[in-house]
């Protein structure tokens, strides 16, 4: 479900790519640290958005850093730590956790739960670490199961249960900044998950798969639709953002929130524009 929280390298400097690289190889240098190698399978690109708003908002100290790993075994990389990105860190080894059991849960894939295995110590004691966010996830996750088995054409409401997950995970602190960074989160999240079902509609008809759109996939305005759904989560997210006095990275973040989050929706109706025009 995640993947779709990028940057938009067409509207990014290269020192600002730059940058957000070395948060993201900070994230991955986390998670081996927690983890070890097998760690490194948790890392996104969401995770390392998360450490950048934090990290921006709160300016915590930061430690950088050159080395070379398995993904850039030749050429030393930049990057960053700091206390958001172990947040961040500790966050996507409790999501990526969750994702390997729900994967394995629905097509008993044996990678998935070899992933779960191998992932358990690291996750153990990042929940420990982490309580509430981990009580959260699991909690809506389970919310989120609900509409599965009732295979519910509730867009909204299942979308919800992911935004609520989220918002919880973007609410660093019980601070000022807290109501804020909970509807950025949540609004993001939400985002997240109808994107996710548009983008996997046609290969979860063929398997039999639930998704909330199954009912609204056969509507004539269906891509209209869907597209007004992510565009006004993707506003609400911006609107919470916004209010937030960030100056530190603040091309980057726009630039994700703006533009970099719509990248992968942008190919796909390219593509399937295309196709029926070939």
């Amino acid at each position: 479900m995640f993947g779709y929280v990028r940057i938009d390298p067409g509207t990014l400097g290269k020192a600002e790519k730059a940058r957000f690289r070395s948060i993201y190889c900070g994230v991955c240098e986390c998670l081996r640290s927690a983890a070890g190698p097998k760690g490194r399978m948790a890392l996104s690109y969401d995770a390392a958005f998360l450490a950048a708003v934090l990290g921006a908002l709160y300016e915590p100290e930061e430690t950088a850093g050159r080395g070379v790993c398995a993904a850039h075994p030749v050429k030393k990389h930049a990057f960053v730590f700091s206390e958001m990105t172990t947040y961040a860190a500790d966050i996507d080894l409790l999501l990526a956790f969750y994702n390997c059991l729900d994967d394995w849960a629905d097509d008993k894939n044996r990678l998935k739960e070899l992933g779960a295995k191998q992932l358990m110590d690291a996750f153990l004691s990042a929940r420990a670490r982490r309580m509430r966010q981990a009580f959260a996830i699991e909690k809506q996750l389970g919310r989120l199961r609900r509409f599965e088995r009732e295979r519910s054409g509730d867009v909204l409401g299942a979308a919800d249960c992911f935004g609520s997950m989220l918002g919880e995970v973007f609410a660093y602190r019980d601070d000022m900044w807290a109501p804020a960074l909970k509807n950025m989160g949540a609004a993001l999240g939400r985002f997240i998950y109808i994107m996710d079902a548009w983008d996997d509609a046609r290969r979860d008809e063929k398997k039999g798969r639930y998704n909330p759109l199954k009912d609204m996939r056969a509507l004539p305005d269906y891509e209209e639709r869907v597209y007004d759904l992510l565009q006004t989560q993707m506003a609400l997210c911006a609107g919470a953002f916004e209010t937030l006095p960030i100056v530190q990275d603040i091309g980057i973040l726009r630039n994700i929130i703006y533009s970099g989050v719509w990248t992968r929706y942008s190919i796909k109706r390219r593509d399937a524009a295309g196709e029926e025009n070939a």
